[in-house]
């Protein structure tokens, strides 16, 4: 199956959705905005309706430009942990990204994303931070990492799904539920996938 690629000034026909008919359109380049994240994506080709002016059709080649431009927004994230809670990261980043650069950085980033795209994860994780001790203890250590801001984004939805106050309890409770699966082997499973996802960055 062939590709069809526009190029700059290229003239068709597409439903406009502001117009709610066929109109003719031209192909131009456009800064796209996103509405979750909040972000605008620079320079992508799109269907511009004749009549109104508005985006009529975002065409298949400019799918991976506006994913990556909405991809690439990251957030400092600054949150203090309990001294153990550190030590399991590094464990964790030991067992899945050894000799990864940045490799404690490379697992939170992946354990967030789990957090905001799995519901039966997030409510294990705020059922560990109501129960278990690990979770407990004074925060004495600062942990900050660079989190893509559409994760941050589904990482607060879920947390206020779930119940879960703030994002640095969000972030111990995601360790704690780690420790269990991983490096207590409770899901081989999980073991396995973050693995292959790690692998991209030893």
């Amino acid at each position: 199956m062939s590709v069809r690629i526009w190029r700059d000034g290229e003239e068709s026909r597409a439903i406009c959705p502001t117009c709610k008919r066929r109109t003719n359109v031209v192909f131009r380049r456009r800064s796209v905005e996103s509405s979750a994240p909040v972000v605008t994506v620079p320079n992508v080709l799109v269907a511009v309706c004749r009549e109104c002016d508005g985006v009529a059709m975002i065409p298949q080649q400019s799918s991976a430009r506006l994913r990556r431009g909405i991809e690439r927004p990251k957030e400092v994230v600054n949150v203090r942990l309990p001294g153990h809670l550190s030590d399991v990261l590094t464990l964790l980043a030991d067992r899945w990204a050894a000799g990864a650069r940045s490799g404690n950085a490379a697992v939170m980033r992946l354990l967030l994303h789990r957090f905001g795209n799995d519901t039966a994860f997030a409510r294990r994780v705020q059922e560990h931070l109501a129960d278990d001790p690990l979770a407990e203890g004074a925060a004495d250590l600062d942990l900050s990492v660079r989190i893509p801001s559409h994760v941050m984004v589904a990482v607060d939805d879920m947390a206020e799904l779930v119940g879960i106050d703030t994002r640095a309890d969000v972030v111990r409770g995601v360790l704690v539920t780690a420790k269990e699966d991983v490096l207590d082997e409770h899901d081989p499973a999980l073991v396995e996938a973050m693995g292959r996802a790690l692998s991209a960055v030893a």
